[in-house]
């Protein structure tokens, strides 16, 4: 019980002195955890970063390497002489524009056309009005295609190497 024998041994100092023991004694018995002196905390911190910044590294590492994998599968592809092989991507990329061009051009703009025809031939006295753009589902297209382009210009950004100035 050494609270009470600082208690007695020396007045108000005693007294702080002993309230703090028993404190760190209570604090210890709680979480059975000591206190750890300044030099430990910053050496523990010290460690700590260097493990961030190892983990850091590695995923900049695995995500190169998943890149120029990809970048290599994608030369086999192009270079393969079967045309199923090499040419599905701009077959893909194909079909994807026919299919924007359709909903966005053609599907509004076909019966616009039909009815300008029938002035035109003399079917109908009623000038049509332009069909409105379906600017909703335009703007998800263009802000999912600009979000992507962010994402990329930030990991660009991000993979620079840091540069510091000395001063």
């Amino acid at each position: 019980m050494s609270v009470f024998t600082d208690l007695l041994a020396g007045g108000a100092a005693g007294l702080f002195q002993g309230i703090g023991s028993f404190a760190k004694d209570l604090r210890e018995a709680i979480t059975g955890k000591s206190i750890l002196d300044p030099n430990q905390q910053s050496e523990i911190l010290m460690k700590m970063a260097a493990i961030e910044a190892a983990a850091v590294q590695f995923r900049g590492e695995y995500d190169k390497s998943q890149m120029e994998g990809q970048v290599a599968i994608n030369k086999l592809e192009a270079a393969n002489a079967r045309l199923f092989v090499s040419g599905w991507r701009p077959a893909v990329g194909w079909v994807c524009v026919l299919g924007l061009g359709y909903t966005f051009l053609l599907k509004p703009l076909l019966p616009w056309m039909i009815a300008v025809g029938a002035l035109i031939v003399g079917k109908q006295s009623i000038v049509p009005a332009l069909p409105p753009v379906d600017i909703g589902e335009l703007i998800i297209l263009l802000g999912g295609m600009l979000g992507l382009g962010a994402m990329r210009s930030v990991d660009k950004f991000n993979s620079q190497p840091k540069t510091t100035t000395g001063g």
